[in-house]
Parts: structure tokens; sequence; C-alpha cells
């Protein structure tokens, strides 16, 4: 199921950032973590990634380091295709 989770940051990540993009390489080499992209404001980043459902995802995107140290939190969506909604 594809999840789109946005972060919403509460600290600067800056101190964090090589840790949190090598996690983000793993994610997306084993096939978990399709996008990412940053605010435009820098507040944050949405990711749409693949997981069972909304709990998994939670649970994979809480191996990201700056989920770990509290700098962000996510808020994530399940999300279905417009063909399959009907």
């Amino acid at each position: 199921m594809k999840i789109l989770a946005i972060s919403h940051n509460r600290a600067d990540p800056t101190t964090h950032i090589k840790e949190e993009l090598r996690r983000v390489a793993e994610l997306r080499e084993a096939g978990i973590l399709d996008e990412l992209w940053l605010k435009a404001d820098r507040s944050g980043a949405v990711i749409v990634l693949e997981a069972d459902d909304a709990e998994d995802a939670q649970r994979q995107l809480a191996t990201l380091p700056l989920v770990a140290h509290g700098i962000t939190t996510f808020e994530v969506t399940e999300l279905v295709a417009v063909d399959s909604a009907r």
C-alpha cells in the first residue's frame, strides 16, 4: 500500500542529516521509500513509501534518525489509486 508521510520538524535537523541520508538510502534500496521531497520552507519532508498499512509505515519511519532523536514527527495517510477507489 502507498503511504503519504508528511514530517514536521520540532528542532534543527542539521547535525543528523548524514545519518538520516544513510538510512533513507537503505529504505530506498529495500523498496520501502519511493519518493522524498523537502518542503520549500525546510520545515520538514514529504515521503511516499510502500508499507502494509499506516502502522507499518510508522514503524519504518521510526527507524529514521530524525524521528529517533525526536527532531521530527510524521503524519501518515494511507493512499489508494483513483481507479481502485470506486
